[in-house]
């Protein structure tokens, strides 16, 4: 049950989210979002062949040491699939980007080609000039803070406009039907589960770990926790499901990037809230530990601490296969 001093602090995030809607609609209408020159331009890769590419892959030095991303032209990366079952028709990461691309405006790397390797496959996408929000962030005035606060949420909002369909299962995008969930939704211990067949599907697999919590914590059959089930009264939308200050960037025009679409797939929207919350309790994760990029999080996915709450009394029945 929601305190006052917590039904206080979700009208304070809801009343700003609503005034900062209003005024994304006036300045969309006012000033339509127009996607990055680079994005529309040819490729320095357009005319190789997937041999050539992977040849310049095996020289290319990484991007950063801790990411399979490595520099293969002037204009493009290579970052290396985690996926072993995917081909190159069907990779859920590529194909989240063409989607974005297609349907927003959201600066995102245009994806120039998919390469088949011989245990994996490479996307090959636009190189971002610019620096991460982690190593930039501190530098920034509060003004500056909120605006890019207020542009996220404005990214979060069009995320949200793009719904899975009834019958596409949640996960990743692909194709070929249900694929393997990664999420820090899922814990820390198996962020793995799944696949799930259908959006049913994904909520009795929550509910079930939830009846296992509260059989852990011993609560009695008719206590009114049991009676709290997962959150499916929303559509599936596209996630991102990583946001943090290492997975943003800022170009020399101080447009913001989003990268790094490894676990997007569709998924409640509230899953992006305790997601962004959950990566960035993690300095070594988010690339800083600041407290007003945390009390932005609810304004830029919008405050599910409801739902925040219901996962957190799971507990250990996460951790179970």
């Amino acid at each position: 049950m929601d305190t006052p001093r917590g039904m206080q602090k979700w009208l304070f995030y809801a009343f700003l989210g609503m005034v900062a809607d209003a005024l994304d609609v006036i300045l969309t209408s006012v000033m339509p979002d127009r996607r990055p020159q680079r994005s529309i331009a040819t490729s320095d890769v357009d005319n190789l062949s997937d041999e050539e590419i992977l040849e310049l892959k095996n020289n290319a030095p990484r991007l950063c040491p801790e990411a399979a991303v490595f520099r293969l032209t002037s204009g493009t990366v290579a970052k290396v699939s985690q996926e072993m079952d995917e081909c190159p028709e069907d990779a859920p990461e590529a194909n989240a980007l063409n989607l974005l691309f297609a349907e927003t405006t959201i600066p995102v790397p245009r994806v120039r080609r998919v390469v088949k390797c011989q245990w994996d496959f490479l996307i090959v996408m636009d190189y971002i000039p610019g620096s991460t929000l982690a190593q930039v962030w501190p530098t920034f005035s509060i003004w500056k803070k909120m605006c890019i606060a207020f542009t996220l949420r404005r990214y979060i909002r069009q995320f949200r406009r793009l719904k899975a369909s009834t019958t596409t299962p949640p996960g990743p995008l692909s194709t070929h039907g249900p694929r393997i969930c990664e999420s820090p939704i899922f814990g820390r211990v198996q962020s793995h589960r799944g696949p799930f067949a259908s959006y049913s599907e994904l909520s009795a697999w929550f509910n079930k770990r939830h009846q296992m919590a509260m059989d852990i914590k011993k609560l009695p059959q008719n206590d009114p926790s049991r009676n709290d089930l997962f959150d499916n009264t929303r559509p599936l939308v596209l996630t991102h499901q990583d946001l943090n200050l290492r997975n943003i960037m800022i170009d020399e025009d101080s447009r913001l990037w989003i990268i790094d679409w490894t676990w997007a797939g569709y998924y409640p929207e509230w899953f992006e809230y305790v997601a962004m919350a959950r990566q960035n309790e993690d300095e070594v994760i988010s690339g800083a530990d600041d407290k007003l990029w945390k009390a932005m999080i609810p304004f830029i996915c919008g405050p599910y601490f409801r739902q925040e709450r219901w996962l957190g009394r799971m507990g250990r029945a996460l951790y179970y296969l």
